[in-house]
């Protein structure tokens, strides 16, 4: 029923939302095997031999297919004719293909729509055997234990506690006290809502580094050096003073806490401040201050220190308005892990910051949001929502993550952006390629005996295997990292070889070329969300989870430039690892969005940002199971009266006042 959605109707013709969109050559063989068998595919699914329809969507075994596929090639933008005779894999088997396959969440997030999970017979779900889920220790078994949050855990261990007899309090109670203490760290870190059994892979980085640091605070070592990088991300202010009690902790029992931070605020705290600069990639790598947080704030080059001294500048956005006149994106019957609500609403064409404490449900409201839009999209619904309305005018959906963008060297920002196809074609037209007869995919990093050096296969870089230590990659010794041959680099464009292209900053890219247009407005794109310091050919293994998200930010907005119809971005906490400086070319970027009439909602805990947004959802009261409801909603200023943690901090924001506050003695 998931991927035959209305078995009335034919089924290229609305059945099912998969063959309406999927589009490759496995399209042509449903209508073959129609034709083999003498089945009318104008008829109503419903209406098909039975036989026929349990071949589509299970396949034909090994009984082998032929069909003719028209396919486009990507390279050529031709179109190429070739006949294949395989077996039908069927609609569920390719469901499974294509989602095991996908490298990303996001790219696994289109295709839940057609599963669904189901728990395990035999164990109910738990992962254990019999034995193990029959022992009961305070009314829970171990399976029932794991999946509570911690708060609840805590509480459970007191109950225990409560009932243990002299002789059973002996044994038990170091290990309860244990237990206590480690829960408690995790609650202090904002890591209260989290179950037990929540697996490593689901959780954000910011809670991920978090639940290290719980570990290592367990183990009350001494003598430690622990290095934090950007420990606030994923983390609502009313948390950071915690965080920032527990580093005053660690110090205090002897152990150096060094911090990777972006917080004025945090930064004001620490003992000793290195600000490096002053600017980002080939303009920074200078120490320019290493002393007090003071000596940073008199320091005139130090764009950290205007913000320590408390003149830098405030984020300044233009709101606009979310009335009765304004669309709404709605979704009723909303359930997605703790989130329940009877219907939430979105303005459509503005800017929405989802809010709330760690672990109120923003990213789960988030990631439901964007699966049931897109699935509304495709004909369908999510087992999360009953149903969407106000998308009428919406044809696409972005989401803006921070997952890796490749996982090889290949990959760049010059590739995920399309710009090196640009770059290739303008190659192609040289006089040095038509000389030699090349054309634009001859300069392709994956085209094999092309201009890409074969010994490197264009990465630039070997992978050495280092057995019983992690592999390494080093620098081609063929072509010194240049990626290419002597002949391919001989070839010359505006007075530059390709790889010499690939070395320049995005700033320099924008400087170089205004023409044409379409490479242009890419690297205009790159550059408005504050990556004009990266080369276009640095791998993409080495860019930040920050970096990868703005990268997609301009995607989206090359995207909504080029798309005749409004698109929905969802952002989760897209100004997390960025200097306050940075974070005004993202809301500018929401803004440019916004003008080609898409809507944006960010799930984000910078105050200034959800000051400056149009229309604000908090999320809560708390987190887990007691969050997970809208607790306030509309503009930042109608929060801001609410007593929600969220609206305190707005108060003081728009009060001018420390997010953080004084606190005595609250200093690294």
């Amino acid at each position: 029923d998931l991927v035959i959605t209305h078995p009335e109707l034919p089924l290229f013709q609305g059945a099912s939302p998969w063959y309406a969109k999927w589009r490759s050559g496995e399209h042509a063989f449903v209508p073959a095997l129609a034709e083999k068998r003498g089945v009318d595919l104008g008829r109503p699914w419903q209406s098909l031999p039975e036989e026929f329809r349990h071949c589509v969507l299970y396949g034909t075994g090994e009984e082998k297919v032929e069909a003719t596929i028209d396919m486009t090639n990507k390279k050529e933008t031709a179109l190429v004719t070739y006949t294949s005779s395989q077996p039908l894999r069927g609609a569920l088997a390719e469901v499974e293909r294509v989602f095991v396959n996908a490298q990303t969440s996001s790219a696994k997030q289109r295709y839940l729509p057609y599963m669904r999970k189901q728990p395990c017979g035999t164990c109910g779900g738990s992962g254990y055997d019999q034995v193990a889920r029959s022992v009961r220790l305070g009314g829970l078994t171990y399976p029932d234990l794991i999946e509570v949050e911690v708060q609840e855990v805590r509480s459970w261990a007191q109950r225990v506690a409560d009932t243990l007899c002299s002789r059973q309090r002996e044994v038990g109670e170091p290990l309860l006290q244990d237990l206590n203490r480690r829960l408690a760290i995790l609650d202090r870190l904002g890591l209260a809502h989290l179950q037990l059994s929540r697996s490593a892979a689901t959780l954000s980085g910011g809670e991920l580094q978090r639940t290290r640091l719980a570990a290592q605070l367990g183990t009350e070592l001494s003598g430690i050096i622990f290095v934090l990088d950007e420990p606030g991300t994923g983390l609502h202010p009313a948390d950071k003073a915690h965080l920032l009690d527990i580093a005053l902790e660690l110090r205090a029992a002897g152990n150096t806490v060094l911090l990777v931070e972006h917080d004025p605020e945090l930064i004001a705290r620490a003992d000793w401040v290195i600000d490096m600069g002053p600017g980002a990639g080939r303009l920074g790598g200078e120490v320019l201050v290493s002393g007090p947080p003071a000596d940073a704030a008199a320091h005139p080059k130090s764009l950290t220190g205007r913000y320590l001294a408390g003149e830098g500048p405030r984020l300044g956005r233009t709101r606009r308005p979310a009335g009765d006149d304004t669309g709404w994106v709605k979704l009723h019957g909303l359930r997605a892990r703790n989130v329940t609500a009877d219907q939430v609403r979105f303005p459509a064409g503005r800017l929405t910051c989802l809010t709330g404490v760690s672990g109120s449900g923003k990213s789960s409201l988030l990631s439901a949001l964007a699966a049931s839009v897109e699935a509304a999209l495709d004909g369908t619904v999510t087992d999360m929502v009953r149903e969407v309305t106000g998308i009428e005018g919406f044809s696409w959906v972005a989401v803006v993550d921070q997952e890796p963008l490749g996982r090889t060297p290949r990959s760049n920002p010059a590739t995920y952006s399309k710009a090196f196809d640009i770059v290739r074609r303008l190659f192609a037209e040289t006089d040095g390629a038509r000389g030699r007869g090349v054309n634009a995919s001859w300069f392709s990093f994956n085209t094999a005996n092309g201009g890409r050096c074969e010994t490197c296969t264009g990465y630039g870089r070997k992978l050495v295997d280092m057995h019983f230590l992690p592999d390494v990659w080093v620098v081609c010794d063929a072509c010194e990292g240049r990626r290419y041959k002597p002949e391919a680099l001989d070839i010359r464009y505006q007075g530059l070889a390709i790889d010499q292209v690939l070395e320049l900053t995005v700033a320099e890219a924008v400087e170089q070329f205004s023409e044409p247009r379409q490479l242009a407005e890419i690297l205009g794109a790159l550059d408005q969300v504050g990556l004009g310091y990266l080369q276009l050919g640095q791998s993409a293994t080495e860019l930040s989870g920050g970096e990868a998200q703005r990268l997609k930010l301009a995607s989206a907005i090359q995207r909504g430039a080029a798309s005749r119809r409004a698109g929905l971005v969802v952002l989760d906490e897209p100004v997390s690892g960025l200097h306050p400086s940075d974070i005004q070319r993202v809301v500018d970027a929401f803004d440019v969005l916004l003008d080609s009439g898409n809507t944006v909602v960010v799930a984000e805990h910078d105050i200034p940002v959800a000051a400056s947004a149009d229309w604000v959802i908090d999320l809560g009261p708390g987190a887990g199971p007691d969050g997970g409801a809208v607790v306030a909603e509309g503009t930042p200023d109608t929060v801001a009266t609410a007593e929600t943690p969220t609206a305190v901090f707005l108060r003081r924001y728009a009060a001018g006042l420390p997010l953080l506050g004084t606190r005595e003695g609250a200093r690294l």
